[in-house]
């Protein structure tokens, strides 16, 4: 269909208003039409009012003849009478033979219309009237009934467009209103109250336009949140990172004086220091590779990723393998359940694989290698549930955890539109993922 014919609703809805008013507006005429000629028919029977305008006609036709000295061939004086004198039609007559109308025929006319015939009727019919010249015999046909059948029908189209006036206005008012109503509160949101609600109402073009400014609302509401949220966990992680690389650093600053200003005792003091200030200096490389991570991940955005769908069972079963083959190589002892429900899942794989590094990399650093490490994954409504548990190491020369690591994991996991949590019980850590899957048949 063509975008240009097609209506919008609000369109329609006044379209159908228009349409409704009238249907109402000509009932309401016909109504009033229909009451107001009973009404009128029923005071004739009971009234002469009407009986005695047309006893007033003839007197006040023989005093303008006399009051004009009308002679009998002043016929256009005495149709002007008839005009301004309304609903009588007179024929004149001399010596019984028709002379004109004034309804417009006359004796020279070749008509059928009836004429009144001098001879037929009584002569209570017809009256006499004198003018200038001569005296006639005239007959009225008196209409005057018909005025206020007029008047009637006039009344009825004022009131009925009255009604449909009203109707429309009734319509437009309500719209108006609630275009008031939105611009009142969108000058509250302005004002930066961005928690007041606008209301809904009504289903056409404008509680769209409600309904997608109160989206814009709750979208820029979260956005705010988001930022606020980034804001506080990067000032905390700036914090943190100031903390730990101000410790390695001071260490390092402290060898490398020591080694300059040769304040040690001998070449294997020396080597000592040389070799501390290397692992002061890789702590510090591992710190900013950690904290360059945490920026790229949290500077991209969810729809620059760029999705593919996988057999979930396969890809679980890859990077747990892998994963789990380095664990073994640290002397760590790894069980883990597969899932028998076949999935698929939608992830960005770089992205994935991060998250597992960064867990199986704090596993190898602080898990302690005498428990096993023990990895299950299940499908649950259309979720896929993994959990990774190890148990904490008690040694106290082992480096403390910033947690950007597990921060990065996070903002992954929540690009995926998944979960992730951890949960500590004494020594025993753990960690509980959760995806959105698809247990559809995987596809070949």
């Amino acid at each position: 269909m063509n975008h240009k014919l097609r209506l919008s609703r609000l369109k329609l809805k006044l379209i159908l208003c228009l349409i409704g008013s009238f249907v109402a507006s000509a009932g309401l005429f016909l109504l009033l039409q229909s009451t107001g000629e009973d009404l009128l028919e029923h005071y004739r029977t009971r009234s002469s009012f009407i009986h005695k305008q047309e006893e007033q006609a003839l007197p006040a036709l023989q005093a303008y003849i006399s009051g004009q000295h009308l002679s009998l061939k002043d016929d256009a004086k005495i149709a002007e009478w008839v005009r301004d004198a309304k609903y009588v039609n007179l024929y004149l007559y001399k010596d019984n033979q028709f002379l004109y109308s004034t309804d417009g025929y006359t004796i020279k006319t070749e008509n059928t219309r009836f004429l009144p015939d001098p001879n037929i009727f009584s002569k209570s019919q017809y009256s006499t009237v004198t003018f200038a010249d001569t005296t006639a015999q005239v007959y009225m046909e008196y209409f005057f009934e018909y005025k206020y059948y007029n008047l009637i029908t006039i009344l009825g189209v004022i009131l009925s467009f009255i009604f449909f006036i009203v109707l429309v206005l009734f319509f437009i008012n309500k719209k108006t209103s609630y275009i008031g109503v939105l611009e009142k509160e969108i000058k509250i949101l302005e004002g930066g109250n961005l928690d007041y609600p606008i209301t809904l109402k009504g289903k056409d073009e404008l509680s769209s336009l409600a309904q997608s400014i109160n989206e814009m609302r709750k979208s820029f509401i979260e956005r705010l949140e988001s930022e606020e949220r980034a804001r506080v966990a990067n000032s905390e992680l700036v914090t943190a990172m100031s903390h730990d690389l101000r410790t390695p650093l001071t260490a390092l600053v402290g060898y490398l004086d020591i080694i300059e200003y040769k304040k040690y005792q001998d070449q294997e003091a020396l080597a000592k220091y040389i070799h501390n200030s290397r692992e002061k200096a890789y702590q510090i490389k591992h710190l900013s590779d950690k904290l360059f991570e945490y920026f790229t991940v949290y500077n991209t955005e969810e729809n620059d990723l760029e999705f593919e769908s996988y057999d979930g069972i396969q890809l679980m079963d890859q990077l747990i393998d892998e994963h789990s083959m380095l664990l073994e190589n640290h002397g760590f002892q790894v069980a883990w359940e597969p899932s028998p429900v076949p999935f698929r899942v939608d992830l960005h794989l770089i992205s994935f694989r991060r998250v597992f590094d960064n867990l199986f990399s704090n596993i190898t650093k602080y898990a302690d290698t005498s428990a096993p490490v023990t990895i299950a994954y299940r499908i649950e409504d259309r979720w896929l549930l993994m959990d990774i548990t190890n148990v904490i190491k008690t040694e106290d020369h082992e480096v403390h955890s910033t947690g950007i690591g597990l921060k990065t994991c996070h903002k992954i996991i929540s690009q995926h539109k998944g979960e992730i949590t951890f949960t500590s019980t004494g020594s025993r850590y753990s960690v509980h993922i959760r995806l959105p899957v698809d247990t559809a048949q995987p596809q070949p």
